[in-house]
Parts: C-alpha cells; sequence; structure tokens
C-alpha cells in the first residue's frame, strides 16, 4: 500500500478494494436530519458524511488518524510526499512577551508538524501563541482568519504590538495591504488575488466556528501553497462530522494545558460556578422550542427578576463589581434593561468603534456596574475586570458554555462568580441545563445547586 501524500489531498493507492472500503464506512457518519431529505427518501444517497472516497482519496489533515488505524490491523503503508522537515523554532520572547512553557511548546509543535489545531483554552494566550508563530513566518505571504471583525482588530493591534511588521488588515471596508494578513473569512474575497496561490501559511482563529457554513468550510480548505496550515481553538469540536472537516483541514489536535492547570498556577481566576434552580410555575406541554425559549427565557418574569435581584446583591456588596450578562436574543437584552436601566448594553450589529467605546466605560465607571451582551461577547472580546458572570440563556452547546464561561476567567482576582439557570421541568431548558453542568464539570469546576 503506498500513500501519496499531497497539501490539501492525500490517495491510498492498494490493490484491495475491500481495504478501501472498510475504511470509508469507518469514515463515514451519519448527517442528523438527512432522513428528511428528499435525496435520502428517494435511495439516491445514504445520508452518510464520508471522509474517504471510494477510490481512497482524503484530506491529507486525516493522514495521522489514518494511519493508527491501519497500524491496528498490522498495515504500515509507503508514505510518498514532497514535504520537508520545518527547521522553524520559536523564541523564548515576542517584543516585550515572555513566552510561558507551554506556550513555547504548542507554538514549537505547530511548527514542527507545519499543521494542527491548536487546543489552547480561553485566557491561555492564544494570541502570543499565534503571533510567536507568525513571527517566525516574517517575509512570506501569511494568511490569517477570522469569523468577527473585533478579532480582526484585536489581533491585528497585538502583532504590531509584538513587533511584527507588513500587517494587513481586512474586514467590511477597511483594507491595508500586507503580506500578513488579518481578514475576515466575510471578507475573504478580497484578498485571492494576492493570496489566494501563494500564502505560505493559513492560520484560523476560533477554527471550531469554520467547520459549518457554507463559505467557512471552503475557507479552511483554500489557499492549496499554504504548507503551514494551523487552526487556534479553546474548544474543540466532540461531534465527529465538525471534527473530521477541521482535521481534514489542519490535522490533528495539540494540547499542552488545561484550564485546571491554568486555575490551579494561578494563570486564571477560579470560577464559582453557582446555578439556580429554578422552578416555573406554568407548564411547557405542547409548546414548540421556539416557544418554550420565549415564554420561560426572554419574556420570564420570574427568571429576570431572579437576574435583577442578583445584580443588585452584587452591586450592594461589591464596589468594584463589573457585571457580565449574557443573553441570545435582543429581545430578552430588552427586557433586562428595563428592569436595569443602568446597564450598558452591546449588540452584534453595533459599530466597532462603539463596542470598545462601550467596553471602555463599562470598565471605567467609578460605579459597580452591568455589561447586556448578546453572542458578539461570547468570543474575541476581552474584558479582564469582569468579577460575575451570569449566563442568562438556556443553551445546550458545550462550546458556547465553555466560551462564555471564559470571558470571566482572563484576571487573577483569585474567584470569579457565575451564575446559570436550571429550569427544572421545563422541556428542552431542562436537558439543556444538565449539558451546561456537564461542561462545567468537564472542565475541573465546581458547582454549586442554590
Amino acid at each position: 500500500m503506498i500513500i501519496e501524500v499531497g497539501n490539501i489531498k492525500s490517495r491510498i493507492r492498494t490493490d484491495n478494494p475491500d481495504l478501501i472500503k472498510a475504511l470509508k464506512e469507518v469514515y463515514s457518519f451519519r448527517i442528523k436530519g438527512a432522513e428528511y431529505t428528499p435525496g435520502y427518501r428517494r435511495g439516491a444517497w445514504d445520508g452518510k458524511k464520508s471522509f474517504i472516497t471510494s477510490a481512497g482519496v482524503f484530506r491529507s489533515g486525516l493522514l495521522s488518524r489514518i494511519l493508527e488505524d491501519l497500524k491496528k490491523l498490522d498495515c504500515t503503508p509507503e508514505i510518498k510526499s514532497e514535504d520537508e522537515s520545518s527547521l522553524l523554532e520559536v523564541d523564548d520572547t515576542i517584543d516585550k512577551y515572555n513566552l510561558r512553557d507551554y506556550q513555547k511548546t504548542l507554538a514549537n509543535e505547530a511548527l514542527k508538524n507545519r499543521r494542527g489545531i491548536i487546543d489552547s483554552p480561553t485566557g491561555s494566550g492564544k494570541t502570543i501563541i499565534m503571533a510567536s508563530i507568525v513571527k517566525q513566518l516574517e517575509g512570506k505571504k501569511v494568511v490569517i482568519l477570522f469569523n468577527t471583525k473585533q478579532l480582526v482588530t484585536q489581533t491585528y493591534e497585538f502583532l504590531k504590538d509584538c513587533g511584527i511588521d507588513n500587517l494587513g488588515i481586512c474586514f467590511g471596508g477597511n483594507f491595508i495591504y500586507g503580506d500578513i494578513m488579518c481578514c475576515t473569512v466575510q471578507s475573504i474575497d478580497k484578498i485571492l488575488d494576492t493570496h489566494l496561490e501563494d500564502s505560505h501559511a493559513l492560520l484560523v482563529d476560533e477554527c471550531h466556528e469554520f467547520c459549518k457554513g457554507k463559505t467557512t468550510v471552503p475557507a479552511i480548505q483554500a489557499f492549496e501553497s499554504a504548507k503551514y496550515r494551523l487552526g487556534f481553538t479553546g474548544t474543540v469540536p466532540k461531534d465527529p462530522i465538525d471534527l473530521y472537516t477541521l482535521e481534514g483541514a489542519f490535522g490533528p489536535a495539540i494540547k499542552a494545558v488545561s484550564t485546571k492547570d491554568l486555575i490551579d498556577d494561578g494563570k486564571l481566576d477560579k470560577p464559582i460556578i453557582q446555578i439556580i434552580d429554578n422552578d416555573p410555575s406554568s407548564i411547557s406541554d405542547g409548546l414548540s422550542y421556539q416557544e418554550v425559549y420565549e415564554d420561560f427565557v426572554v419574556n420570564s418574569s420570574q427568571r429576570n427578576n431572579t437576574i435583577k435581584n442578583i445584580v443588585e446583591s452584587i452591586k450592594y456588596s461589591k464596589e468594584d463589581a463589573r457585571i457580565l450578562i449574557l443573553v441570545e436574543r435582543l429581545e430578552h437584552s430588552e427586557n433586562l434593561k428595563k428592569l436595569i436601566p443602568d446597564a450598558y448594553f452591546l449588540a452584534g450589529d453595533d459599530d466597532i468603534n462603539l463596542r470598545y467605546r462601550i467596553i471602555n466605560m463599562f470598565v471605567n465607571d467609578p460605579k459597580p456596574s452591568v455589561l447586556i451582551g448578546t453572542r458578539i461577547l461570547q468570543t474575541g472580546v476581552n474584558i479582564e475586570e469582569i468579577s460575575h458572570f451570569i449566563n442568562a440563556r438556556g443553551l445546550k452547546s458545550e462550546i458556547s458554555t465553555i466560551q462564555a464561561l471564559g470571558r470571566s476567567l482572563r484576571r487573577n482576582r483569585k474567584t470569579v462568580y457565575v451564575y446559570d439557570f436550571k429550569d427544572n421541568g421545563v422541556k428542552w431548558l431542562s436537558t439543556h441545563a444538565n449539558k451546561r453542568i456537564a461542561a462545567y464539570k468537564l472542565e475541573g469546576h465546581t458547582v454549586k445547586i442554590l
């Protein structure tokens, strides 16, 4: 057996078709809801996503996983590849920043392999890891992709602060050319003429958000000349389709530290997670999910007044309190704003300059302050001063839960207080609450039921 390894795709060549067939089956996964599609109903499609074709073709980032599976069959294929080993290695410092041991380990592992998903939890310094890698690639064309303009500007300013030259930025109507381009995936068409065919490296921040979507998936599978292909995230997806999509583009996850390690070492705050044992008086039977979420989360006077009471209690006891309330829907934030009229508010469609202005007012308010925000605050907004975090949403996603929690673990206050809701007996919401509680515990956090 021979495996011909290409930069984007590779191919297994063997005279044993049954082996290819077996591998294809192992690397095929049923798509949720496929049974409702016309193709499945008429028998034209099996409802699965396959990561190896019948001809043995697969995304090159899956090579190490496939080799492990072949090893179980006592099969050691010959590897044909034109890639040469990388000799790049990061320094201990970047300008005025000192790299921690695990940051240097992750960066060097990524440079050595030239592929990988850098799995580094929120608050661990992913941006400085990225900067140390980019520093070694100066003089080459590099594309760094983001899913939000907030992350673009934040990273661009940090890379400049690290002494990295020839930087460019591209989002919305903003464009500055540089060999190293920080770009939103929504504006990717503006850099295709200059970077698509001759980029040396592709780096993708919050890469877990790129494993779905008509724009994001092609973006991480493009830039064929990029020898370095690296994703950055603190929440590697567990769903096999999402995971294999990312691994196919970047390679396997590289991990050197956990959130618990960082808390134990005093690098992150220790969260006290308190779950409000909420027993709504009304019944959710017969309602759709949309109706349940509106009645028991967005418009629930019981739930929203509990949030108001928590805020008032914190304000009374903590003179320097900085309270973040995260909501899913704009209507919910408006309901809470009526109950907490002095709160600051951020929405996803706010101008980026307005966002920074509001965050600055929230942080520097001489009184205890409250910031209500939608999912724009879930990732990419660093507010180290947050002392209390209220998760007012009713979502089940482990990734969004851990990302949201990460907003409050940034500064060494020793302790940060987190509030969430259990919503007992409410269809969907009680199950979602149990998922969030499990996600907190999986990160090693202690959870208290109030």
